[in-house]
């Protein structure tokens, strides 16, 4: 994948299909545990204008990276959003995990940059469904889903 940017907290930013930017950002353990393998990072995907290059990058990324930080110091508030206001036809394919309350199970997987108005938090919670907080501009929970 092509490198068309370089930030200073996003590190390098590489094409991702034709409209989607991709990063990956450390996330320090006291944050989020890091996964099993001891990896502490997490996926950003940034949607942007497919010729979208220069300042106007510069400035998208910069206010991405502005509203992952926000979401990063927020996220005992969007993690208390998403389980009040997630769907109730959550399944669980692992019974032995079940057992584990759902709080301990959301696992910050990444996050989605959708516009300049709407971020997304993703949270692996333990199956193969990913539990997503939508984010405002302002970085307030607005809404859950999940993504199957």
């Amino acid at each position: 994948m092509e490198v068309v940017a370089r930030h200073p907290w996003l590190g390098e930013v590489r094409r991702y299909g034709e409209a989607q930017l991709l990063a990956a950002i450390d996330i320090d353990p006291a944050v989020r545990p890091a996964r099993l393998n001891g990896e502490t990072d997490a996926e950003v995907l940034i949607a942007v204008a497919p010729a979208l290059r220069g300042s106007a990058l510069d400035a998208v990324l910069a206010q991405a990276a502005a509203g992952i930080q926000a979401a990063l110091a927020n996220l005992d508030s969007i993690k208390s959003f998403a389980l009040e206001y997630a769907p109730g036809d959550l399944h669980y394919d692992y019974p032995e995990v079940a057992e584990t309350p759902l709080e301990e199970r959301l696992f910050l997987e990444g996050f989605r940059v959708t516009s300049s108005a709407e971020t997304e938090v993703s949270f692996d919670f333990g199956d193969s469904d990913t539990l997503v907080v939508q984010l405002d501009a302002r970085g307030y929970s607005r809404g859950v889903y999940v993504e199957r």
